[in-house]
């Protein structure tokens, strides 16, 4: 099976593959054993900015839904153990009396294991840790091009299309209990990653997705709409237009520091805006998320910086630059009206503090020129504070 699917995929088939079973009981112990110090940290910084966002509430954190999924998942690969598990209770191991979906499991995981031995995938994410954008493109580059090569297997060799779903996980069912925002985040790298990696097939061959192993597309937006490549499409670099956030964090006064920095790109700006509407297939295409996806179509760049003091009080200060002065005031009209929903106004003047029905407070400011600036917190004072030195307070 190795050499066939690395026949489909057009790469050699790597020597050094483990390919082990692991019982439904056992997969949160090994999940737990190749968890790195920072892999939770970044969890735990994750969190904080979902929480901001509204993705989750005060009781939610992003290890705690992670370990529940597990209970969805039929495969996984590990770059750092150059090693695959499938998910099976089943005594017989025999490939022949493996079920469909778990056939596809390890063919798709199969996938991973050639993509790292050609192009080493650890050290792709270890060049974009902190970039929570260019991580989630990078992302959808790896699971779109297993999900599209997945089927091009079943297809070749079961003889059916890909029967197994896009997500390689169990019935959805238990989906109920993850959040819509989160939800969309794990769907986005099979579902339209998988079609932007068909149009890069279909423009490009197999050495242009090669390609971009190499170099990542450098922002969700060219996931969302990968024909911006040929005209050399790039975000802006965003990043200096807010003071260091070490300043930031002394305007908010001792304990203070940064938490997190980086890009949240085109596809979070979506995701924030869309609440919680459910994330049936398709969805970046439902009208009732029309608004959401227009709004945020025209960016052109952001960086955010997170802040925390360690006793529950955040803070995320985020600019976000569009292609036009049009394109800003789209946005900063749809965001006004995302975050009014349900909320009390508690302030107008240089800016309307609104505060949602989950009590983080949003500080909401007319865009100025290209670029929408925005702030949430856990209180008006402490979002009062993070705005200060950007507003000559």
């Amino acid at each position: 099976m190795l050499n066939e699917v690395a026949e489909v995929r057009g790469l050699e088939a790597p020597p050094t593959l483990r390919a082990l079973t692991v019982a439904r009981d056992g997969v949160e112990q090994v999940y737990r054993e190749l968890v790195t110090d920072g892999d939770l940290a970044r969890m735990e910084a994750d969190t904080v900015l979902y929480r901001l966002l509204g993705y989750l509430d005060a009781e939610q954190t992003l290890w705690d839904i992670t370990i529940s999924f597990l209970d969805l998942v039929l495969g996984f690969y590990s770059a750092d153990r150059k090693t695959l598990w499938v998910v099976t209770d089943a005594e017989d191991l025999s490939l022949e009396n493996l079920p469909l979906s778990q056939q596809e499991t390890l063919a798709h995981e199969i996938l991973h294991a050639l993509q790292d031995y050609h192009f080493d995938l650890n050290k792709t994410s270890d060049r974009l840790e902190g970039d929570l954008d260019g991580s989630l493109a990078f992302t959808s580059v790896v699971e779109g091009d297993a999900v599209v090569h997945t089927d091009r297997y079943s297809r070749r060799y079961l003889g059916v299309p890909m029967a197994g779903g896009l997500f390689f996980v169990a019935a959805g069912a238990q989906f109920e209990a993850i959040p819509p925002p989160i939800l969309r985040e794990i769907y986005f790298p099979y579902t339209t990653g998988a079609e932007w990696a068909g149009y890069v097939l279909r423009t490009g061959g197999v050495e242009a997705l090669n390609g971009y192993f190499v170099e990542p597309p450098p922002a969700t937006t060219l996931i969302l709409r990968p024909e911006l490549a040929a005209s050399g499409w790039r975000p802006e670099p965003v990043r200096d237009s807010l003071p260091p956030g070490e300043d930031l964090a002394a305007s908010l006064g001792a304990g203070w520091q940064v938490l997190a920095s980086g890009s949240l790109g085109e596809f979070q700006l979506i995701n924030y805006l869309a609440g919680d509407a459910r994330p049936q297939r398709g969805w970046l295409r439902d009208p009732l998320n029309l608004r959401a996806v227009a709004a945020a179509r025209g960016w052109a760049g952001d960086h955010y910086e997170l802040f925390a003091n360690g006793e529950g009080e955040a803070v995320v200060v985020a600019r976000v630059r569009f292609a036009d002065g049009e394109e800003a005031s789209e946005f900063g009209a749809a965001h006004e009206h995302h975050a009014r929903v349900g909320a009390a106004i508690l302030e107008t003047g240089e800016f309307t503090l609104v505060r949602r029905p989950d009590g983080n407070i949003v500080a909401l400011l007319e865009p100025v020129g290209r670029d929408v600036l925005f702030a949430i917190g856990t209180s008006a004072e402490v979002v009062r504070a993070a705005l200060a030195p950007l507003l000559g307070g």
